[in-house]
């Protein structure tokens, strides 16, 4: 079983970065700053209620703690573009996982990243007329969580 003291500290905190990352790059494609605000809003819930029910005897465990503890001293915001930055993280932290972990545990943490994703995505509805005809996911957010899914090497969500 991994834990983050077999990782390079560069290696962990790409792996803790990753997460609010790509929850930026879900944001980012709903294009409403109202929707944004209440999904990474969710996203800050998710980890919140992950780390309540979280060991820190594993890695998964231990990356939860970890972004809990980023988000607890703040996420330095972006400079360029949410969507690239999330998907440039998420690149980063699958060949990571692909290199340094087991495979059910590389396939634990990103299920862990979608669910993320998915969280922050359905956070807001989408689209129609005082909710009606409104969706869960736009088409934009099932794209980009496809796009983050191929960049860590997971199958499809």
């Amino acid at each position: 079983m991994s834990t983050k003291d077999d990782l390079s500290a560069t290696n962990w905190a790409a792996l803790v970065a990753a997460a609010p990352a790509i929850a930026r790059a879900v944001s980012a494609s709903s294009g409403s700053s109202r929707q944004s605000a209440s999904e990474l809003h969710a996203f800050v819930e998710f980890v919140s209620d992950a780390a309540a029910g979280a060991g820190t005897d594993d890695i998964l465990g231990q990356l939860v703690s970890g972004v809990g503890s980023l988000l607890a001293v703040g996420v330095e915001p972006v400079s360029g573009d949410a969507f690239m930055d999330g998907l440039e993280q998420a690149r980063r932290a699958g060949a990571i996982l692909a290199v340094e972990f087991e495979p059910g545990e590389a396939q634990a943490v990103r299920a862990w990243y979608l669910a993320a994703a998915q969280a922050v995505a359905a956070a807001a509805r989408e689209g129609g007329v005082l909710g009606i005809g409104a969706t869960d996911l736009s088409k934009w957010e099932r794209q980009t969580i496809q796009s983050i899914a191929d960049a860590l090497g997971a199958d499809s969500p």
